[in-house]
């Protein structure tokens, strides 16, 4: 369990999370928003079940796999699990319980030809190999995957928790602003206090404010760089609505009522736009109408 005594958790995860380690079963399901730090505690599962001194140490260790989506892919192919199913067969030394472990970074990414194989592997497990996949809700899995898994879910911690936790390094200004724009996501916190420069969603709210800069002529010039990769709007639109969303939560403390209609509105767009990506609107018109009709 040392894996967990540095991080910052929802008493309620580490409680569930804590109970999964004493008796693990051999697929988890790791859940949470962007930014909840999903990945973080899949790391510190895996320590934990191989015994390994730290997370820095776990990634020199030859049986535990991480497979995620390929940069430049829209999804996880299937040569990707195929490699799983190689590695399972290599036979691994010692005696512990559990001595290889397989992490899906957000699983939900997987495309049908490889959701069918992780599902025929769910089905057989090897008996020495714990699954751990992370995902954005059990939704967005194959129904006998998710029925194949525990869960995990990965909640947002309170703003107390997080000025105990930073208090010594950051200002009360500094935790409380963080903290708004995460909404209490441990990872997307973490980045944002240390400037993170290669979290994707912190990369994302720096786009969002620096688009938000932009005049609508400087913003139709970006529509088609927007709108050529779906995750990355996807990711994109994200951001804006948190940074819309500490935005107006700001103007709401200072009673600027004319600046909170703005705002509000605009987040309504947001919403909108970032529903109709998940109903396969077309990008280009979304980043089009984002351009003329935010803020």
């Amino acid at each position: 369990m040392k894996a967990f005594m540095g991080l910052l958790l929802h008493p309620r995860t580490k409680k569930h999370l804590t109970s999964f380690i004493n008796d693990p079963s051999h697929a988890l399901a790791v859940i949470g928003p962007s930014g909840s730090g999903k990945l973080m505690v899949a790391r510190g599962i895996a320590v934990a079940l191989l015994g390994l001194p730290s997370v820095k140490e776990s990634r020199k260790y030859a049986y535990l796999t991480h497979v995620k989506r390929p940069d430049g892919k829209q999804d996880i192919p299937i040569d990707s699990v195929r490699l799983i199913t190689k590695l399972l067969k290599l036979k691994v030394p010692g005696d512990r319980a559990i001595r290889r472990i397989v992490i899906i970074e957000d699983a939900q990414d997987l495309n049908e030809e490889a959701s069918s194989a992780m599902l025929k592997m769910l089905e057989e497990p090897a008996p020495d190999c714990v699954f751990i996949l992370t995902v954005s809700s059990t939704q967005s899995l194959l129904p006998t995957i998710a029925s194949r898994t525990q869960k995990l879910d990965v909640q947002p911690v309170a703003l107390n928790d997080a000025l105990d936790y930073f208090g010594n390094n950051f200002s009360h200004k500094q935790i409380e602003s963080a903290w708004n724009l995460s909404q209490g996501c441990v990872g997307l916190l973490m980045a944002i206090l240390k400037d993170d420069k290669k979290h994707p969603l912190k990369i994302a709210i720096d786009n969002a404010k620096a688009y938000l800069k932009k005049d609508k002529y400087e913003r139709l010039l970006l529509v088609d760089s927007l709108s050529k990769d779906k995750k990355q709007l996807a990711l994109f639109l994200e951001a804006l609505l948190r940074l819309l969303s500490a935005l107006h939560h700001a103007m709401v403390a200072r009673g600027n009522k004319t600046q909170q209609e703005k705002i509000l509105s605009s987040r309504k767009l947001a919403y909108k736009l970032q529903e109709a990506l998940d109903t396969n609107a077309s990008p280009k018109l979304i980043t089009l109408e984002l351009a003329l009709n935010l803020l």
